[in-house]
């Protein structure tokens, strides 16, 4: 009976573990989409005032190591380096995934990116400045959305699975 009891413990323990692992995505998929505001504004403002090439940019964003996309923008930056006869387009393709497997990001905040990125250095400085205000504009009203998502989703994961980790701790006594 004791050992009965004693599972029962851990498996609640983990069903209440995994909600919380659930809810933790959400919020660092919200932290996240706000560092990578942060990201696009210092992005903006070295093209704006810096008048740095695109792998000037790169560079510069890769050694922000508090931000989760220093290595996808270190990458960018070996690849524009390294590969003469790629073009950017296919050297974003080649490391795309980094953003797509290392973070919390969903696809449309890692579409946004590949769309900015893909529209950078194609007009004058004016533009590209604008092109990324409004994929930092855009990036916002995700925030919004991932502030929900933590508020209503998060918190009924962590019920959800902890509700259920108790029912079947009954159903099994």
């Amino acid at each position: 009976m004791q050992i009965k009891i004693v599972i029962i413990g851990i498996l609640v323990a983990c069903s209440y573990l995994i909600g919380e692992y659930i809810s933790k995505a959400y919020t660092n998929r919200h932290k996240q989409v706000n560092d990578l505001i942060k990201i696009l504004e210092i992005m903006r403002m070295d093209l704006h005032f810096g008048m740095y090439t695109l792998e000037e940019i790169f560079e510069r964003l890769s050694l922000k190591k508090e931000y989760f996309t220093h290595k996808f923008f270190m990458q960018l930056k070996y690849g524009l380096t390294n590969n003469t006869e790629k073009i950017l387009e296919d050297i974003l393709n080649d490391n795309i995934s980094i953003l797509k497997k290392e973070t919390y990001l969903q696809d449309k905040e890692v579409d946004e990116v590949k769309k900015l990125i893909l529209a950078l250095g194609k007009s004058d400085i004016e533009s590209q400045t604008r092109m990324i205000d409004l994929c930092i504009e855009n990036l916002k009203g995700i925030t919004n959305e991932t502030k929900e998502d933590i508020n209503k989703k998060g918190a009924v994961y962590k019920k959800l699975s902890t509700i259920i980790g108790l029912a079947i701790g009954i159903i099994l006594i």
